[in-house]
């Protein structure tokens, strides 16, 4: 499940992912980037990943693609979890974007709001 954030508000859009993660999320969640990337150029993106399950193979499809087309329009990109494998996501997402992408555990909540409503020097 996809769940949109209070925080977002402006150039951030902030989400929540939780429990299992289908197409039918996406498609409501890439039409409010595409239109925050059509808004603001660059957008700035914190992911909260609480309890994932899993995530369908059509909905990593549909990330994919997206990723892939707007690689060069997110600024900055907030992790926030538990899970190990975001490090490793971090590392192989590094050559296809241009944003700044930092890990945050979910103790540092705060913290990664802070930083991803900082505006970049």
């Amino acid at each position: 499940m996809l769940e949109l954030l209070e925080e977002s508000k402006g150039d951030l859009v902030a989400f929540r992912i939780s429990g299992h993660v289908d197409k039918n999320d996406y498609d409501i969640m890439l039409p409010i980037l595409e239109e925050k990337i059509k808004m603001y150029g660059k957008i700035n993106v914190y992911a909260e990943m609480q309890e994932v399950e899993d995530f369908t193979l059509k909905a990593l499809w549909e990330d994919l693609k997206f990723d892939f087309r707007h690689a060069s329009d997110f600024s900055k990109a907030a992790l926030v979890g538990e899970q190990k494998w975001l490090d490793w996501l971090i590392v192989a997402a590094s050559p296809f974007t241009s944003a700044t992408v930092k890990h945050f555990t979910l103790e540092q909540r705060q913290q990664a709001l802070d930083w991803i409503q900082t505006p970049e020097e």
